[in-house]
């Protein structure tokens, strides 16, 4: 069969090059003498640029160095636990201030500890109000109910009324989620669920330790101790939420959190599809064709933040919340998960779609997958804290816990200085 394509090679090429200039002059030979000539520019190009190509993958290879683990800060020493100053201190510097302000604890503060322990939940946590919020049908996007005149429909969606609950302001970092690693969190019994205590030994890194599916020796990777902890699943993400005396959000608190409802007239709720507003602005998140096309700080994007101080509820990283993943609404009736699933929320650096990237939008996954894109945020309900001491408690200074009430004085002693009972801003 004929071939189509050329066969001449840089080789034969200069070969015939050299014939000709043996054989002399002769229009033939001037023109295989032009035609060599081609040949011998081809064969420079392809020498030259297999060149410029070995210099080119070197560098690129230099410049994508495989993963390294980031250095450990150094860590104090685990405090006595019998000094309750050191272990206050130590529980502030692992950002566990939700569990300092637990009833079984505050009464040990001394007034300036609980002052600088209301402060750490005011940088690092946000408050959510109470009040009602719409879950619009899953796999759909939600499309805020406006009543009209003759309209009988309550709600395009259910209503779930909400209790005042605080929620952090970042999702969890790394750095964050160290100190849960380093303190022993996968060999503490108690944090997690039963029905997963085998599974747990399997949830390591890349190198066969506890901790997330893509660090190494332990610890995350160099240069991304504020990006969103990835690559933990469900259980890992609800034991550090007890470790830290926090828990996951509620569908209904995250969604509020986000859409900020606001009641008008007392029967309608005004949410918005996105923290920001009703349209969609990718300046203001992480998501597919308008960021970097991988995770970032935790504290980008601050254009996109709710109007009550909460970062990334949309974009970034996918989100675990407490609840389970309900399945899509379609016209036959609701498609159920074959599997129990957790619900997802927010979307993710990965996010496509824009109709996935809303306040409302859920998703849902295994609760043992440990994927790139899926990290966590906690949360903490108003009155599992104690937000105000009274004068008593801010008069017992030392350890151990306040005294009866019986045994107070009445009366402040002489000379004896008062404060006011310390109170939460939000």
């Amino acid at each position: 069969m004929w071939r189509t394509h050329s066969t001449w090679t840089p080789t034969a090429i200069l070969l015939l090059l050299l014939v000709c200039l043996a054989l002399g002059g002769g229009g033939a030979s001037r023109l295989l003498i032009g035609s060599g000539s081609v040949g011998l520019g081809y064969l420079a190009l392809r020498l030259a640029g297999s060149r410029r190509w070995h210099r080119f993958a070197s560098v690129v290879t230099e410049a994508a160095p495989s993963p390294r683990p980031a250095k450990p800060a150094d860590r104090p020493a685990p405090a006595d636990p019998n000094d309750p100053n050191a272990l206050v201190d130590e529980m502030l510097a692992q950002g566990r201030d939700a569990l300092l302000l637990r009833p079984q604890i505050t009464a040990n503060l001394s007034p300036s500890q609980f002052r600088l322990v209301l402060a750490s939940l005011n940088d690092n946590m946000a408050l959510v109000p109470e009040g009602d919020v719409v879950l619009g049908p899953a796999g759909e996007q939600f499309e805020p109910y406006r009543p009209e005149p003759g309209d009988e429909e309550p709600y395009a969606g259910r209503v779930v009324r909400v209790a005042p609950v605080f929620l952090d302001r970042y999702p969890v970092t790394n750095r964050q989620f160290y100190e849960f690693v380093a303190c022993g969190g996968y060999e503490q019994v108690a944090l997690w669920d039963a029905s997963v205590w085998t599974a747990v030994l399997a949830m390591t890194d890349r190198t066969g330790k506890p901790g997330p599916r893509y660090w190494i020796d332990g610890i995350y990777l160099e240069g991304e101790a504020d990006h969103p902890v990835v690559g933990v699943s469900w259980y890992e993400a609800a034991a550090f939420a007890r470790w830290a005396g926090k828990r996951l959000p509620s569908d209904a608190e995250w969604v509020k959190a986000g859409a900020w409802p606001l009641p008008a007239g007392g029967t309608a709720h005004g949410q918005r599809r996105y923290p920001w507003g009703d349209t969609i602005d990718r300046s203001k998140a992480n998501l597919w064709g308008s960021g970097p096309e991988r995770i970032v700080s935790v504290q980008e994007f601050a254009d996109g933040v709710s109007v009550g101080g909460v970062y990334q509820l949309i974009g970034n990283v996918w989100e675990w919340t407490g609840g389970n993943f309900r399945g899509i609404d379609g016209p036959g009736g609701r498609l159920a998960p074959a599997e129990p699933m957790k619900s997802l929320r927010g979307g993710a650096f990965d996010t496509y779609f824009d109709n996935q990237a809303t306040c409302q939008f859920q998703s849902g996954d295994s609760p043992l997958r440990r994927k790139h894109n899926i990290g966590f945020r906690c949360a903490v309900g108003l009155c599992d804290l104690v937000l105000a001491r009274p004068e008593a408690a801010i008069r017992h200074t030392g350890a151990g816990p306040a005294k009866p009430p019986g045994e107070e004085p009445a009366e402040p002693a002489p000379n004896e200085p008062t404060e006011p009972a310390q109170e939460i801003c939000v």
